[in-house]
């Protein structure tokens, strides 16, 4: 069935179709590996210390960001496509890897996390993507601004199965008006709630129809770019303007983003001036932010840019309070660590790594980060993510004639990268904001960032000349962050492809060419998740495109042949997981 739901976006594969169509009478899914019933009881989760407290955690999980999926009430009530149970039900919905949320003063219809209310609306946040559970020895740990085991297609491919059941199975449609509406739910009032579903579905649908990957992401991976950059070509108001978003990749963690001077995992973002904000207000339109393209007029006269559904107010205060955040420390439930053992290993680090991942105080409220870009030539790792973003192109529709950056910039042709137009919405939205928009230039100040847009930034320890920061040569890299809290960010690499540290160490002929994700059980020796055939677990393949696990050979000679030994490799591995 996993299949199915990934595999039946396109003609040529009816026969899935209708597989999947046949779907909609059988029985229920079997219970996956992270439908684990102790995550529904808050008691039996365990909270690490990261500088928030619960009431910090609970207005990061719901703060409305301006993300509108589909109608709140509906998505309250709708069923599941193969059940009369409610497609929002908490056990369900960890099936996506979706945590469960609790009923508070942000969340009163205990909503998972990472789901917020904007007015007749509901949309995610970054908690969807950015807060992790880990499982070891029968305990639950709650990982803050950590890589969630969130697989969003799938979820989104059940949520147009469940929209496109209740609009075609007469009964459904009954018992989802009455939800609605009360027992005694009128024909007139289900036949306008069957038209507010056909309107959630088509745009549901023509989401996953421009966002399907030939091959499937798996758990706690997801190509953003490429839905942000596909949004963009959606509102030129030409047809099938899209690309195939085929470079995954995993949810970074958050803490010290903000103190970083350049964040993406290319290195793509100034945080800079208005960068942060500009950053954020991409990622609300990647996850279904509504813009008007026509922009709106103040006074008569003045272009007061895009009006849009983004909170960017909000998005201010997320940045704040992401900025306050820690890196979560190895947790006394883990085995101890090998105090001796990790010693050695700290020589090890300064010899292999921390040329490129640098020490920082973990809670030092004036840390900084100077990001060091590797070149995918020197890196050796997959491509294709930051090859897309720079070679996804489309029709620019009514972008042509307009600054790439809203009011300056490239005057954009016919046809460019799509980069350009995502560019041009997100300035446009600045541009309707501009309080926040002056208010996010202080607070970059006050964050230590360079007032300059694009300051220099390291490719291959070298610092690049200005100008040449937002060259090709530069953003065909990736970037190295400092590793605390390394320990809890397995799949590794920018593409999720290693299933852990010690994998991460091995020359990449000797890893593991696929590998299963899909369970919260962690293993504290490799350092990573337990990787089996759990109910329900993605088999991870690296021999498909945009998987690729080579490169970061720091302990290979030239020769692919191992420069490190075991107990060296186990001894680097005990060092990082003090980190």
């Amino acid at each position: 069935m996993r299949n199915i739901l990934y595999k039946m976006r396109t003609p040529a594969q009816s026969i899935l179709l209708v597989l999947s169509l046949c779907s909609l009478t059988a029985p229920a899914l079997a219970r996956t590996a992270l439908q684990d019933e102790q995550a529904l009881h808050p008691d039996n989760i365990v909270f690490l210390e990261q500088n928030w407290d619960a009431r910090d955690r609970q207005w990061f999980y719901h703060l409305n960001q301006g993300s509108n999926l589909l109608s709140y009430d509906l998505f309250l009530h709708l069923e599941q496509y193969d059940s009369q149970e409610l497609l929002r039900e908490p056990l369900h919905m960890m099936r996506f890897g979706f945590l469960p949320g609790v009923e508070s003063g942000t969340n009163p219809d205990a909503l998972p996390i990472g789901f917020a209310r904007d007015g007749d609306n509901v949309g995610l946040t970054c908690a969807a993507c950015h807060t992790q559970h880990i499982r070891y020895d029968g305990k639950l740990l709650r990982i803050d601004g950590g890589q969630a085991m969130l697989d969003l297609p799938l979820f989104l491919h059940h949520l147009e199965q469940s929209l496109t059941a209740a609009i075609n199975d007469s009964a459904k449609l009954t018992r989802l008006g009455r939800r609605y509406h009360g027992e005694r739910a009128s024909a007139q009032e289900i036949l306008a709630l069957k038209t507010l579903l056909q309107e959630d579905l088509a745009r549901i649908r023509d989401n996953n129809r421009r966002n399907h990957s030939p091959a499937a992401y798996g758990y706690s991976r997801l190509d953003a770019f490429g839905a942000i950059l596909n949004k963009g070509l959606a509102l030129t108001g030409v047809n099938d303007n899209f690309n195939e978003p085929d470079a995954p990749t995993s949810y970074p963690y958050l803490w010290d983003t903000p103190q970083h001077d350049y964040v993406e995992w290319n290195g793509s973002q100034s945080n800079s001036h208005i960068g942060a904000l500009a950053r954020n207000i991409g990622e609300v339109i990647g996850v279904y932010g509504r813009v008007q393209t026509t922009p709106a007029t103040w006074l008569y006269f003045y272009d007061a840019g895009y009006p849009s559904t983004v909170h960017t107010k909000n998005l201010r205060a997320v940045e704040k309070k992401v900025a306050a955040l820690h890196s979560p420390q190895w947790p006394d439930i883990f085995p101890a660590i090998d105090e001796e053992q990790a010693a050695r290993g700290r020589t090890l680090y300064q010899q292999y790594c921390l040329s490129c991942h640098q020490d920082i105080d973990r809670t030092d409220p004036q840390r900084r980060i100077k990001v060091r870009m590797s070149s995918l030539e020197k890196l050796g790792t997959d491509p294709k993510m930051a090859a897309n973003v720079l070679e996804m192109r489309g029709k620019t529709g009514i972008f042509e004639g307009k600054p790439r950056f809203y009011l300056v910039g490239q005057v954009m042709g016919a046809e460019e990268p799509a980069l350009f137009v995502a560019n041009n919405l997100m300035g446009g939205v600045l541009r309707n904001n501009p309080l926040q928009s002056l208010l996010a230039i202080r607070d970059s100040k006050k964050l230590g960032h360079p007032e300059v847009i694009h300051p220099p930034k390291y490719l291959d320890g070298e610092i690049l000349a200005r100008g040449e920061e937002v060259s090709d040569r530069a953003l065909l890299a990736y970037k190295a962050r400092p590793l605390n809290g390394i320990w809890s960010a397995a799949p590794y690499l920018h593409n999720g492809s290693v299933p852990n540290l010690y994998e991460l160490l091995l020359p990449a002929a000797a890893r593991s060419k696929t590998f299963y994700i899909g369970s919260w059980e962690y293993d504290p020796v490799k350092v990573g998740y337990v990787s089996g055939p759990a109910p329900g677990a993605f088999l991870f393949d690296t021999r498909l495109p945009g998987n690729s696990n080579a490169g970061h050979e720091y302990g290979a000679g030239a020769d692919g042949l191992p420069t490190l030994g075991e107990e060296e490799i186990r001894a680097l591995v005990e060092y990082m997981k003090s980190l």
